[in-house]
C-alpha cells in the first residue's frame, strides 16, 4: 500500500490533485494520517525533499505496530522565496541567549540576486503578474535616480498582494502598502543586507529600501495565502476525507507560512466531528496571538482562530526559538518601522516590536492558559492533554545558522520534534523503536 500522498492547491485554495488519498481512504486505507505543509522554499523539489525528511523521522519514532496504519500527506502550494533567502543544510550552532534575532547576524550578508533570478524564482508563485514581476526585476537592477520611479515600484509591489488578510492580529505588513513611498522605503531599507553601507547616498538607500518592500510585500502575499488555501481548501477536503472514513485520525503539522495554513484549517471545518486529533506549529510565521480569545493590543477582540480551538480534539504544539531570525527580527520590525517612520513615534524597543507583531515561533502562544515544556529529546514522555495549548521551548533544538535573513527558522529536521508530533497524536510509546531511517524512507519512495 502507498503510505504517502501528495495534495496541491492553487493560490486561491482551489484541490488541483488529492493524489489518489480520498479513493484510498475510501477503500480503507490507514486510519491515522500525518500531514505536514511545507512553509516557505525554492520549489516543489525543496518541499518535497524536507516532507520527506520530516516524514522519515516521524516513521522512525513509530512504534512497529503503529506502521501499516499511519499514512503520510504533502500539502503542496505556491509559495517561493526570494532566490539569496534559500537556507543551508547545515550551519553553526548559535550561542547566547539571541542569537541572530539580534541586529548582527553570525553569517555574511548575502549579495543581492539579479532582477532576472528575482523574477525566475517569485513567477511560478504570481500566476498572471508577468508583466508586474518584469518590471520590479527591471527596476531593482537599473535603480534609476528618480521618485518618480520608487513610487512606480512601490506601486508595482502593492500590486502583489492579491489575497486579503482578515486577522486584525496579522496584517502589520499591510503598513507598508499604505505609507508614503519615501516613508515606506527609508523604514525597509534598515532591514536590507549590509544596511550601514548605502548611507549617505539617498537614492542608494530608497531602492535597498525598494527591494525590501518587494520581499516584504511578496511574503505577505504568501502569508495570506496560506491562511485562505487553508480555510477554504485543505478544511473542506480533510471533512470531505472524514465523510467517507468516520474513524480518520488527521495530525497536522505545519513549518512558517505552513503552519498558518494548517492552522486556518480548523476554520474550514463544518462537520459535526473533527478529524483533527493534534496541531504542531514548527516555527509557525503568523501571529502570536491568533488563538488569543482576547487581544491585548485590542481587548474587544480576539485572535483569528480562536474560535476554532475546539476543533482540535488533542493537543496543540507550537515551537519557539530565539535563533529564529526571520520570525524574531525580520518579521515584527518589517511591519513595525514602516508605522514608526509613519507617525513619527518614538522608537520602540525590540521587545515591544517583537509583542505587538510578534510570530509565534518567536515566543510561542501569546494568551492565558498555556502549558510552557521545553522541547526534549526523542523518546522522553510527554503528558499532554486534549485542547491544551503548549508552547514548545526549542532553544537547544532549532539552533544552527542556515540563513543570514531566517537563521535557524528553517533548522526543522530534527528527531526530537518528529518524536514531539508522535507523542502529540497520541501514537508514541515510552521508548523509541529501533528501525533505521533509512528503512522508513525507503518505504515512503
Amino acid at each position: 500500500m502507498n503510505l504517502h500522498w501528495e495534495i496541491e492547491f492553487d493560490q486561491a485554495g482551489g484541490l488541483l490533485t488529492d493524489g489518489g488519498l480520498a479513493a484510498t481512504l475510501a477503500r480503507g486505507g490507514p486510519g491515522d494520517l500525518f500531514v505536514f505543509c511545507p512553509g516557505w522554499h525554492t520549489g516543489r523539489d525543496s518541499a518535497r525533499e524536507l516532507s520527506a525528511a520530516m516524514f522519515g523521522l516521524i516513521a522512525e519514532a513509530l512504534p512497529a505496530a503503529r506502521r501499516a496504519g499511519t499514512g503520510f500527506v504533502t500539502v503542496l502550494w505556491p509559495s517561493l522565496l526570494f532566490p539569496e533567502d534559500a537556507p543551508a543544510l547545515d550551519g553553526p550552532v548559535l550561542t547566547g541567549p539571541a542569537g541572530p534575532a539580534q541586529d548582527t547576524p553570525e553569517l555574511p550578508a548575502p549579495r543581492p540576486s539579479s532582477g532576472a533570478a528575482l523574477l525566475a524564482a517569485l513567477a511560478p508563485a504570481f500566476p498572471g503578474q508577468l508583466s508586474e514581476l518584469t518590471r520590479i526585476a527591471q527596476l531593482l537592477d537599473t535603480r534609476p535616480r528618480e521618485m518618480g520611479r520608487l513610487g512606480e515600484l512601490h506601486r508595482l509591489a502593492s500590486c502583489l498582494v492579491t489575497t486579503p488578510n482578515q486577522a486584525v492580529d496579522d496584517d502589520g505588513e499591510c503598513l507598508a502598502r499604505t505609507a508614503r513611498t519615501r516613508t515606506a522605503l527609508e523604514a525597509l531599507a534598515l532591514l536590507a543586507p549590509g544596511a550601514a553601507a548605502g548611507l549617505g547616498d539617498q537614492f542608494g538607500t530608497l531602492w535597498s529600501g525598494g527591494r525590501e518592500l518587494a520581499r516584504v510585500l511578496s511574503y505577505y502575499e504568501m502569508k495570506n495565502r496560506a491562511g485562505l488555501i487553508g480555510q477554504v481548501g485543505l478544511g473542506p477536503l480533510l471533512d470531505r476525507l472524514q465523510a467517507s472514513r468516520p474513524e480518520l485520525r488527521v495530525h497536522l503539522i505545519g513549518h512558517s507560512f505552513g503552519a498558518r495554513l494548517v492552522g486556518f484549517a480548523l476554520a474550514g471545518l463544518t462537520g459535526p466531528v473533527t478529524p483533527v486529533k493534534s496541531l504542531v506549529a514548527v516555527q509557525g510565521a503568523f501571529s502570536h496571538f491568533s488563538f488569543a480569545g482576547e487581544l491585548p493590543i485590542a481587548p474587544s477582540r480576539s485572535g483569528a482562530l480562536a474560535q476554532f480551538t475546539g476543533r482540535v480534539d488533542g493537543p496543540l504544539l507550537a515551537t519557539f526559538s530565539s535563533a529564529d531570525r526571520a520570525l524574531g527580527w525580520w518579521y515584527p520590525n518589517a511591519s513595525a518601522l514602516v508605522s514608526q517612520h509613519d507617525r513619527g513615534r518614538r522608537a520602540a524597543s525590540a521587545r515591544e516590536l517583537g509583542y505587538r507583531w510578534g510570530a509565534l515561533g518567536h515566543d510561542g502562544y501569546q494568551q492565558r492558559s498555556v502549558v510552557s515544556r521545553r522541547l526534549e529529546p526523542a523518546g522522553s514522555w510527554y503528558d499532554w492533554q486534549p485542547g491544551s495549548f503548549y508552547r514548545m521551548d526549542a532553544n537547544r533544538v532549532i539552533n544552527r545558522d542556515l540563513s543570514w535573513l531566517a537563521g535557524a527558522h528553517s533548522d526543522i529536521r530534527k528527531p526530537e520534534l518528529a518524536w514531539a508530533a508522535v507523542s502529540a497524536a497520541g501514537l508514541a510509546h515510552r521508548q523509541r523503536t529501533g528501525r533505521s531511517r533509512s528503512h522508513h524512507l525507503r518505504a515512503l519512495a
